[in-house]
């Protein structure tokens, strides 16, 4: 789902003695929700934005049809993309419980 949680890890890592004032930042520090995501599509040099890039690769012989070549090169990722509504982090431990 994206979102990164890294520097949290990295901290909570560095051995803290007191478990109850590791529990206490962590609450502090993390949130449940997601607000961006890594693209999964790519630019090309034209701006284009797309998941795949294809070229038609004209045939040497007559009455061969064209075929499809797939484009690798010269792509860049997308990058982070927001979110239109934020999500629950998938590894964050958290229990969402309605009374009716």
């Amino acid at each position: 789902m994206g979102g990164s949680t890294s520097k949290l890890k990295r901290w909570m890592s560095n051995g803290t003695e007191d478990p109850e004032q590791c529990e206490r930042a962590v609450k502090k520090l993390a949130s449940p929700f997601v607000y961006t995501r890594r693209g999964s599509m790519y630019f090309d040099e034209d701006g284009d934005v797309a998941h795949e890039f294809y070229e038609e690769v004209p045939p040497l012989k007559r009455g061969v049809k064209a075929t499809m070549k797939r484009i690798l090169i010269n792509l860049t990722p997308q990058g982070e993309v927001r979110l239109p509504f934020p999500c629950l982090h998938v590894d964050f431990p958290i229990i969402l419980y309605q009374d009716s």
